[in-house]
């Protein structure tokens, strides 16, 4: 909507005044209405305080004239029409609705907007001005839920008129989109999906009424489908958008993540449009940033495309595209387990931790590889670094330990490892049955030891 409703109609007060009173009566078989003498030499002096700006004074001159004429006469509609375009020059829009509701109303009786210029505004200009001043109201700040519903009711019953017309415009029918998307979101937390719905389907009739369409009524369909939810048809729109305006910045992203919203819905292909989609953008020179190339390659991951996931891991951690995070150094190590390159995962968990050497967490992954490949020495080395360095939830791995210990018959070790697992987790369930067996092995050692003496 404007900031000013009546910039792309407003014209200076003279011009208005003086085409108004010129070309009446012009064509005398369509015998047009003409303003009164009266009028006419009551509103001469108006030019020179319209010219000068001085709008408080030449309303109260129109005000004058308009007590001196019959409230349902063409003097009345066209000082009405005249007072409201000041009024709009002013800024004062609240104001200008009384006296544009007036002239349209007179004109409407009157059959008046059959002549072109008869009024200072067509009926189409009119209409436009009063919806949209409807929706200013209601955004003026202190107003309550109730009284902005108000005010787009008020602005709902010229947009319907808009788009009843007989020969609907593009301009009418906008206007007439953006009444029914602000009535359904004018409480956010509760859409109202069937007026929402409506404004889905009248958005898409606005792109038909003209060869061109502005770049504007694409985005009212895209902004109904996306409160609407529907995805599908939001990414076929906005893969037309990314066509039809290339150098708008904000399509690819939306774009990319309106494929990424689809995800989890069993379509395979979903995953792919959204990796195609960034590679797109990122060709276009767009979504280049270091958090958009690991997108990229996390994307490659999810579709199991290890290979690629990689090789941008890798690129991207070295030359500085992708953040040197802990979580992306463990991203790419995952990608070599992934594609079975144990040993180059093991590198990459070991150059990790020398970049975070405080990371607990780097530590049990790396020990867990070890163990999995049975180098339990290794892998007894890095669990015991990973509760060392204050692992969040060391249970499991403290009976790990305990085990490798028992396992190298090493007793007193995964006493104490077991003992530590308990204390950690009183309720566990295997932490003490497994103290009482070690326990009972060194006193059935202590015996041995002892009867061999």
């Amino acid at each position: 909507m404007l900031l000013n409703p009546f910039k792309s109609l407003y014209r200076s007060g003279a011009i208005v005044l003086a085409a108004t009173v010129l070309t009446l009566g012009v064509s005398a078989a369509d015998n047009p209405p003409e303003v009164s003498e009266k009028v006419q030499t009551g509103i001469a002096p108006l030019q020179a305080l319209v010219e000068a700006k001085k709008w408080d004074e030449a309303v109260a001159m129109i005000d004058g004239l308009i007590k001196k004429v019959d409230a349902s006469s063409y003097d009345c509609a066209f000082l009405s029409g005249f007072k409201a375009q000041i009024l709009g020059s002013k800024g004062d829009y609240g104001a200008a609705i009384e006296p544009l509701e007036a002239m349209l109303r007179i004109g409407d009786a009157q059959n008046l907007f059959r002549w072109a210029r008869a009024l200072p505004m067509s009926e189409q200009e009119a209409v436009i001005n009063l919806a949209q001043l409807y929706m200013q109201d209601a955004t003026v700040a202190g107003k309550t839920l109730e009284q902005q519903r108000a005010c787009y009711a008020k602005a709902h019953i010229y947009g319907r008129r808009l788009a009843e017309a007989k020969k609907p415009t593009i301009e009418g029918q906008t206007t007439w989109v953006r009444i029914l998307y602000g009535e359904a979101t004018l409480d956010a937390s509760k859409i109202d999906l069937t007026l929402m719905k409506q404004a889905a389907v009248e958005a898409e009739k606005a792109l038909y009424l003209t060869i061109k369409p502005k770049e504007e009524n694409y985005t009212l369909v895209l902004a109904a489908l996306q409160q609407l939810g529907d995805n599908t048809r939001c990414a076929d729109l906005l893969e037309l958008l990314v066509q039809k305006f290339p150098n708008n910045k904000s399509y690819w992203p939306l774009l990319f993540n309106t494929y990424v919203s689809m995800q989890g819905s069993g379509d395979k292909t979903v995953d792919l449009s959204a990796v195609i989609a960034l590679e797109r953008a990122q060709a276009a020179g767009q979504m280049n940033s270091n958090k958009d190339n690991f997108m990229l390659a996390g994307l490659y991951y999810n579709i199991q495309q290890y290979v690629f996931a990689a090789e941008l891991l890798e690129k991207g951690l070295r030359n500085g595209k992708i953040d040197p995070e802990q979580k992306n150094w463990e991203l790419l190590a995952a990608c070599y387990q992934q594609m079975g390159k144990e040993a180059r995962a093991i590198e990459v968990f070991v150059e990790a931790i020398r970049r975070f050497p405080k990371s607990s967490n780097l530590e049990l992954q790396l020990g867990q590889i070890f163990y999995n490949n049975e180098n339990h020495d290794l892998a007894y080395d890095h669990l015991k670094a990973a509760v060392s360095k204050g692992l969040e939830k060391p249970v499991q791995t403290l009976i790990l330990l305990s085990y490798l210990s028992l396992e190298a018959k090493r007793l007193e070790d995964a006493l104490v490892w077991a003992e530590k697992a308990v204390k950690a987790d009183p309720k566990s369930k295997e932490a003490p049955p497994l103290v009482k067996i070690i326990t009972d092995s060194i006193e059935e050692r202590k015996k041995f030891k002892e009867n061999r003496k």
